[in-house]
């Protein structure tokens, strides 16, 4: 399969790898805040490092349309602990309005 725009080393899932461990950073419940979420979701430029032996950082903009957007629809790696903070903090994403 080719990928002509690129997009294939990028992602839509934001995971934190700051702690540079074989495995990214898991949210515990009291890492769950407005400000954790707010971070994530404000985000608007995709950070990546190439997998080679030159580690190259690559930065791109996420646009859509052309307008520069927040990179990031989903977040991995949070606890089941963690669902009744998500719930508090954003009650209306599993209504089916």
């Amino acid at each position: 399969m080719v990928d002509p725009a690129g997009i294939a080393n990028w992602s839509v899932t934001h995971v934190d790898w700051s702690e540079r461990k074989w495995h990214p950073k898991s949210y515990q419940a009291q890492d769950v805040t407005y400000e954790l979420i707010r971070n994530i979701t404000s985000i608007t430029d995709s950070v990546h490092v190439t997998s080679d032996e030159k580690m190259e950082i690559q930065i791109r903009p996420c646009l859509w349309n052309g307008n520069q957007r927040p990179c990031y629809l989903f977040a991995r790696k949070f606890l089941p602990e963690t669902i009744d903070k998500l719930m508090l903090l954003y009650p209306n994403y599993t209504s089916s309005n």
